[in-house]
């Protein structure tokens, strides 16, 4: 078991007029190695859940453990230990950077927790290379960096502690589909390697639905779905409830089916898509349509 939340609670405001439940008795197990998708309508209380799972915000109530560890115990955990089970790249990279070099940043970590010089050298460079982030951007200063290589140097500096769960706030904005295919690889190659979790916040219904194995839907601070992925896209009428969209794979198909195609209507991916609709225009031909 990498997360297991039970009856968590969060609410935002001491002053009664101001108060507004973010996160309603939230329960979940997530296990290692799941790469597990969150969605919701702005406001449904999904960036809350992220930085709950992460010790970043206290619950209110219920209890919250990652692996062995207690986050919602009354003697709260000490940084070095929650920062090797749970790492959050957020939406905005540079909100986390500050360091004057890439290599300090990506440093900064593993000094705090008393590596040796010799061997954070060493796993910088690792980690840099495996994130395609190149030797001589080591020495150039973080804020002058695109803004795909930003959320690299941002990824590169958590996943150096090598944590047992990785969260990702719409990791995907402003890379374009190569970039996003990259960065996709990059992480499920680490995934496995590591044998890690994902915990992946993202509006890109797309994206999650050719990343993700199973989805957790958010409303008004309440989970009202949590299903393997190919089955959740099924649940046509409660995600317009909870105002998510269809990945525009399944729209077109379920659209064609609509119109009288005999076209398979599971398709999570364009290329799934157009594998249905060439194996149901083959289907016609044959049938003289």
């Amino acid at each position: 078991m990498a997360l297991r939340m039970s009856g968590v609670c969060c609410t935002y405001g001491e002053n009664d007029a101001w108060r507004a439940a973010a996160v309603r008795d939230i329960s979940l197990t997530v296990e290692r190695g799941e790469i597990v998708g969150i969605v919701g309508h702005t406001g449904s209380g999904k960036s809350t859940l992220a930085q709950l799972v992460c010790g970043l915000l206290p619950a209110d109530c219920g209890e919250i453990w990652l692996e062995d560890l207690c986050l919602t115990a009354k003697k709260p955990p000490k940084a070095s230990e929650l920062i090797r089970r749970a790492g959050m790249v957020f939406q905005y990279p540079e909100h986390q950077l500050f360091a004057e070099t890439v290599a300090g940043e990506i440093a900064y970590g593993p000094e705090n927790l008393g590596w040796k010089p010799d061997e954070i050298q060493r796993e910088v460079r690792r980690i840099a290379a495996e994130l395609g982030i190149a030797e001589d951007m080591l020495a150039a200063n973080p804020y002058q960096l695109s803004g795909g290589e930003k959320r690299k140097v941002a990824l590169a500096s958590v996943l150096i502690l090598r944590p047992a769960l990785l969260v990702l706030d719409e990791p995907f904005v402003g890379l374009d589909a190569v970039a996003r295919q990259e960065f996709m690889d990059m992480l499920l190659k680490w995934r496995e390697e590591n044998d890690s979790t994902i915990l992946c916040i993202s509006h890109d219904i797309d994206q999650l639905a050719a990343f993700c194995r199973r989805l957790l839907v958010l409303c008004r601070g309440e989970l009202r779905l949590d299903m393997p992925v190919r089955q959740a896209f099924s649940q046509v009428e409660l995600l317009r409830e909870c105002g998510v969209e269809l990945p525009l794979a399944r729209r077109a198909v379920l659209e064609l089916a609509a119109r009288g195609w005999p076209v398979a209507t599971d398709a999570l991916t364009l290329a799934e898509a157009a594998a249905a609709i060439k194996a149901a225009a083959k289907g016609g031909d044959a049938d003289g349509c």
